[in-house]
């Protein structure tokens, strides 16, 4: 309930008429209407993950945000469960994030967002799980030194960090932006 609260549509462009539009659509699990793509890639380019997550979370299903080297901004929808990584066509690496949601769950990485982040340890540079706790991120150290606590479990996994989630509504909009 918090984070909801904490959501101005106004910080990422947005009118509250919009807003309402959108979390409307999502009610409903229309999540890929004008209403809810327009105003999730909005929030996604000021950094308001805050609003991505109360979308993902009325609507009941993890979505998926990747913003490419250029800015542009590629979402997905998934299951209740499932969106992994996916590289769209014209997308340009390196990415700068990829965010996905944990609707109604805890903010960690799956088996499912182990692979993701292995998979795009060549060309992403950020990551982020938003979750009922808040947000966790992990950042692409590649070889760097001792830099911290890692993912681990594979080379792969090696390059990233292990970072805890930042609580709601201390996330937004300071310690976490693209």
């Amino acid at each position: 309930m918090q984070v909801a609260l904490s959501v101005n549509p106004e910080g990422f462009g947005c009118t509250d008429e919009e807003w309402a539009a959108a979390m409307g659509a999502a009610w409903d699990g229309d999540v890929d209407t004008p209403e809810v793509l327009n105003v999730q890639q909005r929030a996604a380019l000021a950094g308001a993950w805050n609003a991505v997550y109360v979308l993902s979370a009325v609507a009941g299903l993890e979505t998926s945000v990747l913003i490419d080297a250029e800015g542009t901004v590629f979402i997905d929808w998934g299951s209740p469960g499932l969106v992994p990584l996916r590289a769209h066509v014209g997308a340009l690496a390196p990415f700068q994030v990829w965010v996905h949601t944990h609707p109604r769950f805890d903010a960690y990485w799956s088996g499912t967002d182990r692979q993701s982040l292995a998979n795009g340890t060549g060309v992403l540079r950020k990551a982020l799980v938003l979750g009922y706790n808040g947000v966790k991120q992990a950042r692409n150290l590649g070889d760097e030194g001792d830099a911290g606590e890692r993912i681990g479990g594979s080379p792969a996994l090696n390059a990233w960090s292990q970072e805890e989630p930042t609580p709601w509504p201390a996330a937004w909009p300071n310690e976490v932006m693209a």
